[in-house]
């Protein structure tokens, strides 16, 4: 295992990096804070987990949630999980095949099918749950250690058909509980290239939250393993998505992992 100096000098190295390829006005701050912090109902915490659920590989583009939400809203029983709970995933499927006009075969991999298996299974799942409270004090139980954290999503993913442990993860970081990375590709690319983890969603995990935890303990009181993603992302994505335009989408992942190599 790397030692902890490494961690926190490749998160420097990253934040400076950052600041220089941050166009003109832009305010990171804004990208380190959970962009869903105001739910106030269970069905709230419910939106948020089908939304995580379609955002694997193509799906987003073939669910289009953001953009169907309105009438997905009026399939679901105005996103009730109690009354969800209760329906078949394979007449859900169906039914949003005929409403979205989806002619492709149906089967148990095709995106729909996930998607609708998804939905139920999340609706199941937070009917053990009273209120948001009691889900945080759930989600609280998990925040002893590195290890403990990890249990959360590994559990999500295991209750419900269609959330890995990456959407797992990014369903609980978008609820706002900064514990919670995403290890996503590019962070396996990044953390992997530099020798910090294996690249596998699971070490990439590992190594994210180890490297929130040293550079806290190093003084940087502001960091979370959230912001360690957001800054990772930033520079591999490049896309600062909260601006209105959005800036020009330039990638700096491969230059930053270069300019890291060649040091």
């Amino acid at each position: 295992m790397a030692e902890s100096k490494e961690y926190i000098d490749v998160y420097k190295k990253a934040e400076e990096y950052l600041l220089t390829i941050t166009p003109a006005g832009v305010d990171l701050e804004k990208y380190y804070i959970g962009d869903n912090k105001d739910y106030k109902t269970l069905d709230d915490i419910f939106v948020r987990f089908i939304h995580s659920a379609q955002n694997y590989q193509s799906m987003p583009n073939v669910i289009a949630f953001k953009k169907r939400k309105e009438e997905v809203g009026k399939i679901l029983h105005g996103f009730d999980h109690v009354r969800v709970s209760a329906m078949n995933p394979k007449e859900l499927c169906q039914t949003f095949r005929d409403a979205f006009g989806v002619k492709s075969a149906d089967n148990k991999n095709n995106s729909w099918s996930k998607w609708s298996h998804a939905i139920v299974d999340s609706a199941k799942f937070l009917m053990e749950f009273k209120n948001p409270d009691d889900f945080e004090k759930f989600v609280n139980l998990f925040g002893y250690n590195v290890h403990t954290s990890m249990a959360l999503p590994l559990l999500i993913s295991h209750k419900i058909n269609g959330i890995g442990f990456a959407l797992a993860c990014d369903l609980l970081k978008e609820l706002g509980f900064t514990r919670y990375p995403k290890p996503d590709v590019h962070l396996m690319d990044v953390f992997s290239s530099f020798g910090l983890s294996e690249h596998e969603q699971i070490s990439t995990f590992e190594a994210i939250v180890r490297m929130a935890n040293y550079v806290y303990e190093d003084g940087d009181k502001t960091v979370t393993p959230y912001k360690v993603d957001k800054i990772f992302w930033l520079i591999c994505s490049g896309k600062f998505y909260m601006e209105d335009p959005v800036p020009p989408i330039i990638s700096h992942k491969k230059e930053f992992i270069d300019m890291m190599l060649n040091r």
